[in-house]
């Protein structure tokens, strides 16, 4: 009996003598449960390469690091020389951190995001990057290369992105979300899906093993989330994935991610090798190959590699009540440690999915994706591959684009109806216009079908107090377009539910569109002053009195004509009032000149005076109706800015319903009432003292309710729902219409028929109008890139010259007597003048008739010969007045004696034929004849 218990005791000091040389490798419970192979992979003998230790796993269930460190120490009772660690982040500190204690060395298959600084020691530590975060590199340069936004990344755990931070696509403008996988069931994947769709997301990044991708594309494959505006990329660490329901419902495009192995390792070495593990998987293809369980292959024969160079031989051994107590790492274990780590330094080793090199003291692996497009129909899947991608280089790809499908893509474009000169409807959703041809230049880039129709309600789109949209806007919102056309404006709530492209016209902002003001044009405007019936009054009594002034100076015995003795010296020797005389007379008083030398007798100067008292009185008072005439013309100031449409209640004013100008003036009004209320709660406010009561009461309302006015007026003006409905109200001239002015600008210049109208007022709430797209959509980026290829092509420019100069007339000149009278009214006084200087003329050919032609008619009808009669008339001056003194009573004629040549009839009368005064120089022709 006693020999028994010495050979027990004997046997187990022996046992504690002799220690292993084991690899431990603790194992987070997805990697053990999703990774069939890995635990048979790290296990295997034969990657060791005639190691004489084993590699015990641990399998962990939970996330407890008591748990796990309890494990690692009941296996490490044998001796360990090396700790691979792919446990969870938490139960990882636990365990680097007891290893760092022992003196062992360990390998971290973690992403370096949930190490902490103390991990990082470089005499225990290898850093090894694993697969998934590599790989994770291809989403952010897909995201980059296509411009892309409204992005969702779905993931599941063999990418570890439930374990680690979402860092991949920090400082991308893009907007992205990552979800877990909610399930593998039906029901819940398509509510996820559609929650995601609803937040604006268009691009779907799934990132998960071959299960979950079949099953959340044969979810979207009988949904909406297969058209084409939608885009699917697949990034697995799986060779291959199958989707039935794509095939079924014959519909759907996914760009497929996967490893690219090194055919010769892979078919020599790893195949072999998996075939060689387990009876059940003796039929393993390259197609059932995970990176993942590659790697670990990879790795464990690099391991296996350093442990035999490195002569290992001293191992860390503890027991299970030693764990918790350890004092440090012995000097021999410790020195062993560093060299096997650093003997992993400048290392490398062709992998079955790429090399396995040192970067950055990172042991890591230059892993190549290809870069497929898988399409599928319901007859047949097909497979075209587009690419690769390596982290150095990038996408390296056939084509420009990844979204770029063979063939035409065909999409859908809502117009806004009628819009001239950007759209203009021909009937069976036929348009023309500014838009559809920069539509046809924008195909020309991109070749594309589209089908067009018109937006229901006819508007751009506007959003009403409930939040609720309509027009174009409401359109691409329920996916019912897929861009949208016509001068949209850029707006912000517009562009929180849809995008836009870069603008492809100029800023345009609002104005104003009236009938041009009717001025009164009269070519005698200055006969208008007085009524007719006075005009008649006033010639009737200037020829009342030019008859008078005859009259009396005939009449009067004291008149100079009936007197003549009495005025023979005087001078200017006096008048004698003719009919031809009288009329001169009144004529001339009445302007600056004056009437001349005026009657000698009383009773005719009391009428020449009656007269100019009455012309005085006359002119007084036309002079005066003459300027207020033209100054109340002239205070008619015609509407020129919104401030005077504001200031005016004659005219009603309002823009296109639900236009974007309709909107503007909505918006300001309510900010003027959001600050009126503000200024109003704050001097109510109880709890300010006194004195800042009183400073906020200085002004008593500081906030304009100009643009309160203007939308209550509107309100009751009524909104026009249509561009001809305005134009109608407009032509009327009693209604203003507000609206684009580049709309309001074609209207004036487009037909005659529009002469009548013009635009006012300096622009305002100037935007840009752009093409838009659903929000997410990466038709911006094609669409905005084609109109800056065609804006450098100066295509732009040649569109809009074509259709504003097209049919353009020019319309008269409107003059605005405000600025003064125009030709228009004063012409008359101009035609005065040359109705003046023809009458002259005229009465000029009369005297040049009379004085040449009439004398020789007469001498001829009296048988006076030519010669003898200008002898007479030239005969001598001093002979002339002899006669003349003869006849005259021998006293010698005054200087303003009037002479009258006659002609002696044969029956001895005589005929006065020319009449001539002359200074007292009397011509008889009498006594020669």
């Amino acid at each position: 009996m006693l020999s028994r218990v010495l050979l027990c005791i004997v046997l187990l000091h022996q046992s504690v003598l002799v220690q292993t040389l084991d690899v431990v490798a603790v194992l987070a419970e997805e990697k053990h449960k999703s990774l069939k192979l890995l635990e048979d992979t790290l296990k295997d003998e034969g990657q060791l390469h005639g190691w004489t230790g084993a590699v015990k796993v641990i399998k962990l269930n939970d996330t407890n690091p008591i748990t796990a460190l309890d494990k690692v120490c009941s296996v490490m009772s044998e001796g360990a020389v090396l700790l691979i660690d792919m446990a969870d982040p938490l139960t990882g500190q636990l365990l680097r951190s007891f290893a760092r204690s022992t003196g062992l060395p360990y390998v971290t298959l973690l992403d370096k995001a949930t190490l902490i600084e103390k991990d990082f020691n470089p005499d225990l530590h290898l850093q090894i990057e694993p697969p998934g975060s590599v790989l994770m590199g291809v989403v952010r340069d897909v995201i980059t290369h296509e411009h892309l936004t409204g992005i969702a990344v779905l993931y599941d755990n063999s990418f570890d992105l439930d374990k680690i931070p979402k860092r991949f696509l920090t400082g991308l403008p893009a907007q992205h979300l990552f979800q877990e996988i909610a399930s593998s069931s039906h029901n819940a994947t398509l509510r996820q899906l559609y929650r995601l769709e609803d937040n604006q997301i268009r691009n779907f990044f799934i990132v998960a093993n071959k299960e979950n991708i079949k099953t959340i594309l044969e979810t979207a494959s009988g949904t909406k989330l297969m058209d084409e505006k939608y885009h699917w990329f697949v990034l697995t660490k799986d060779m291959s994935i199958t989707c039935q329901g794509c095939k079924t419902h014959g519909r759907g495009t996914v760009l497929l991610f996967t490893g690219q192995p090194n055919n010769d390792i892979m078919q020599n070495e790893y195949i072999p090798f998996i075939r060689g593990l387990s009876k059940y998987i003796s039929t393993f293809t390259a197609d059932g190959s995970n990176i993942d369980e590659a790697f670990i292959f990879d790795l464990m024969n690099m391991i296996g590699t350093r442990l035999v160079n490195q002569n290992v031989d001293q191992s860390v051994s503890l027991n299970q009540s030693d764990c918790y107590s350890v004092t440090g790492p012995e000097p021999e274990v410790y020195n062993q440690s560093r060299a096997f780590i650093h003997s992993f330094v400048n290392r490398s080793r062709n992998g079955v999915f790429g090399p396995l090199y040192f970067k950055d003291n990172v042991l890591t692996q230059r892993l190549t994706l290809s870069v497929k497009r898988l399409t599928f129909t319901q007859q047949a899947q097909s497979t075209e591959t587009i690419g690769n991608w390596t982290a150095e280089r990038g996408l390296s790809l056939l084509d420009t684009s990844l979204l770029k499908p063979p063939g035409k893509k065909k999409y859908k474009i809502v117009v806004v109806p009628s819009y001239p000169p950007f759209v203009i409807p021909k009937g069976n959703n036929s348009f023309d216009g500014y838009c559809i041809d920069l539509l046809h230049e924008i195909q020309g880039v991109l070749k594309f079908d589209y089908e067009l129709y018109p937006s229901p309600d006819g508007l751009v789109g506007s959003m009403d107090d409930q939040g609720q949209w309509n027009g174009v806007v409401k359109e691409l919102m329920e996916k019912r377009a897929d861009i949208a056309i016509g001068p949209i404006s850029v707006m912000a709530e517009r562009e929180n539910v849809i995008d836009f492209t870069v603008p492809y016209y100029d800023l345009v902002g609002l104005t104003i569109l009236l009938k041009k003001p009717e001025f009164d044009y009269e070519l005698f405007k200055f006969l208008i002053v007085l009524d007719e019936n006075v005009w008649l009054c006033i010639i009737a009594s200037y020829f009342l009195f030019s008859g008078l002034l005859y009259a009396f100076d005939k009449l009067s015995p004291y008149s100079y004509q009936n007197n003549r003795r009495k005025y023979e010296n005087v001078t200017p020797e006096p008048r004698i009032f003719t009919i031809k005389e009288g009329i001169w007379f009144c004529m001339m008083s009445l302007t600056p000149q004056g009437g001349g030398e005026a009657p000698r007798a009383l009773s005719g100067r009391l009428i020449a005076a009656t007269w100019w008292l009455f012309g005085f009185i006359v002119i007084a008072t036309y002079t005066a109706n003459l300027a207020a005439f033209l100054t109340v013309s002239r205070l008619d100031e015609p509407i020129k800015s919104l401030d005077d449409l504001s200031s005016q209640h004659t005219v009603k004013y309002a823009p296109h319903n639900g236009s974007a100008a309709m909107v503007y003036f909505q918006r300001m009004a309510e900010i003027e009432q959001k600050f009126y209320s503000i200024w109003k709660n704050m001097s109510l406010d109880d709890t300010l003292n006194p004195v800042e009561r009183a400073k906020l009461a200085v002004w008593d309302y500081p906030v304009s309710n100009k643009y309160t006015k203007l939308w209550e007026t509107m309100k009751l003006s009524g909104f026009p729902h249509s561009l001809e409905e305005a134009l109608t109200s407009v032509k009327n001239g009693t209604f203003a219409y507000i609206g684009d002015a580049a709309e309001n600008q074609y209207q004036t210049m487009r037909s005659m028929e529009n002469c009548d109208l013009w635009q006012v007022g300096e622009e305002f709430s100037r935007k840009p109008f752009a093409l838009a797209v659903q929000n997410g959509s990466p038709l911006r980026n094609d669409l905005s890139t084609a109109i800056l290829q065609l804006l450098n092509q100066r295509m732009l420019e040649k569109l809009k010259k074509k259709w504003w100069d097209k049919n353009k007339v020019k319309c008269p000149k409107l003059e605005n007597e405000s600025e003064g009278i125009s030709l228009n009214n004063i012409g008359g006084v101009f035609i005065l003048i040359a109705g003046g200087a023809a009458l002259a003329l005229v009465c000029l050919g009369f005297e040049l008739y009379f004085f040449k032609y009439k004398p020789k008619q007469a001498s001829k009808n009296y048988g006076v010969a030519k010669s003898h009669s200008k002898a007479n008339i030239c005969q001598d001056e001093n002979g002339a007045r002899k006669q003349n003194g003869v006849s005259n009573g021998g006293r010698a004629p005054s200087e303003d004696s009037q002479v009258t040549p006659s002609v002696e009839r044969k029956n001895g009368s005589s005929l006065n034929i020319f009449n001539r005064q002359k200074r007292g120089v009397t011509f008889n022709l009498g006594d020669s004849l």
